[in-house]
């Protein structure tokens, strides 16, 4: 009986792990699904680290909204993966005006790019590299 307790916790401990990495995987793939047709306004790559903006826009309706129809909207979203692992991501809403909605699948990302906060805009990542720049 002795001997069993040490194999049988290091079952336990083995489909722990097991459990762990299948979710990882689940929602890695599940990521990588939902924002594949987004599309890539900037990517950084350093070794394994990759940090990229990602835009999309449609009609939505979020869900605390009043509206009772689809509004147009644009998401972005920047991502951080080491390799290839999602490990962090913030996402960022504007309401765009009502006369965009007649052509949301073909709004250049430049056009409302002044309605989004410094990271999720198109400039922000050739200010940061200067930067980086001047540290070393």
């Amino acid at each position: 009986m002795e001997d069993f307790r040490p194999k049988e916790l290091a079952m336990n401990a083995l489909m722990l792990v097991l459990l762990a990495l299948a979710a990882l995987a689940a929602r890695t793939i599940q990521l990588r699904l939902r924002f594949s047709s987004w599309e890539v306004l900037w990517r950084f790559r350093s070794g394994p680290v990759t940090v990229e903006l990602r835009r999309h826009a449609e009609l939505a309706r979020l869900g605390g909204d009043s509206l009772e129809f689809p509004q147009p909207r644009e998401f972005r979203i920047v991502s951080m993966r080491v390799g290839g692992i999602p490990v962090w991501s913030q996402q960022c809403i504007a309401s765009l005006p009502a006369t965009a909605d007649e052509r949301i699948g073909h709004i250049p990302a430049t056009e409302f790019d002044d309605l989004f906060a410094n990271q999720f805009r198109l400039t922000w990542p050739q200010r940061r590299v200067r930067l980086a720049a001047r540290a070393h």
